[in-house]
């Protein structure tokens, strides 16, 4: 559904700012612009100077670096309340990756100068983001520790899982998740082939634990990805 709508409503839906003091939402929301983005448009290129702090209100963004020999490793798909370049705010450096838009998206974002001047006058902002970010990078130092140690069936299960967790739409047959990704960047978001992709996705298929049309998966049984998800 998105979060398409004003500005103040926007923040009261996403994480970041949803605990946050109304007159500290009112002061924040003056300074969000909220912009239309094509599908396959660039948000940013790792090495850019940062400037703004991204929130998506409707849509898919890939975060991804490109090795020196081409390759693409994807770090993070994102949905619809999830930010975007967060540690360029705190730290002041460049976008460390690249962002990409995956759908045609709206996209909110506030300019890091205008961020600055309000949460010095509202300290409470920056202590919920503080408490938000520790929350995510617990989870993700969690998710990698073990994601170190499945196979690659493993990392694909518990990956659909998350994704259907986090940006999941209940259908009649299950939950869908639209990936609006290749099998080869499926690869690259678990770190195998596009060939063994393919044939774990079959394998998945053959269970019955999902079904597959084109970039459209449904999760039909998810203990059955569950006990993958644990190998």
């Amino acid at each position: 559904m998105g979060l398409a709508g004003q500005p103040l409503e926007i923040l009261k839906r996403i994480p970041f700012f949803a605990q946050l003091a109304p007159a500290e939402l009112e002061a924040l929301a003056e300074a969000v612009v909220v912009a239309r983005y094509r599908k396959n448009q660039v948000l940013f290129v790792e090495g850019e100077p940062s400037h703004s702090l991204y929130f998506i209100c409707r849509g898919r963004v890939k975060v991804y670096r490109v090795s020196p020999d081409g390759r693409e490793q994807i770090l993070h798909l994102l949905g619809d309340g999830d930010p975007i370049s967060v540690v360029p705010f705190f730290d002041g450096d460049p976008y460390p990756a690249n962002a990409e838009v995956l759908t045609d998206s709206e996209i909110a974002f506030i300019r890091f100068e205008d961020f600055e001047r309000i949460a010095r006058a509202n300290p409470g902002i920056l202590l919920q983001m503080l408490r938000v970010l520790a929350r995510r990078l617990r989870r993700a130092q969690e998710e990698i520790a073990s994601l170190a140690l499945k196979s690659v069936a493993g990392r694909m299960a518990a990956r659909l899982l998350e994704l259907a967790e986090r940006q999941g739409e209940l259908v009649d047959d299950g939950i869908q998740i639209d990936l609006k990704l290749s099998r080869q960047e499926l690869g690259h978001l678990i770190g195998a082939s596009r060939e063994t992709v393919t044939r774990v996705l079959h394998q998945f298929q053959r269970e019955d634990a999902i079904s597959i049309d084109g970039s459209r998966i449904v999760i039909r049984k998810p203990l059955i990805l569950q006990s993958w998800s644990e190998q």
